[in-house]
């Protein structure tokens, strides 16, 4: 099975997402979205034939991504997260979720009651040297 993502917010963390949703066997970079048309054209010679769009609510719309990635400002992660799982989406949102508990639980149900998978990104919780230090602290 393969899953189209769609990547929405290319500034500081987002072109190392780009990279490695690339390398992830069954998922094929489908979209890159971001205000700065710039930032999508410098990522565009990297990325050929990835569909490129400045506004994320035609991501959301586009019934050929399975899933969203949100690399945006923090003050946005709640509004956008909820508009991908409105519109069927799976999502990754980088860290934090979002700004408050509450919004985060909200996020939770709303994915709970669709049958969609939520996930922050964590970065380190797959780190190979964050790994081995849980095995030297659970022996």
């Amino acid at each position: 099975m393969n899953v189209n993502v769609a990547l929405i917010g290319l500034g500081y963390w987002g072109p190392n997402l780009a990279r490695n949703l690339v390398a992830v066997p069954g998922a094929t970079l489908h979209t890159l979205c971001d205000l700065d048309s710039e930032r999508l054209s410098r990522l565009s010679r990297q990325y050929p034939g990835v569909r490129l769009l400045t506004d994320y609510r035609m991501v959301l719309d586009d019934s050929q991504v399975d899933a969203v990635v949100i690399a945006t400002p923090v003050h946005t992660h709640f509004q956008l997260a909820a508009e991908a799982l409105r519109a069927g989406k799976h999502v990754l949102v980088e860290k934090p979720m979002a700004q408050t508990g509450d919004q985060c639980r909200t996020l939770i149900g709303m994915a709970e009651a669709d049958g969609l998978l939520l996930m922050a990104g964590h970065v380190f919780l797959y780190n190979a040297a964050v790994q081995k230090i849980k095995e030297y602290i659970a022996a």
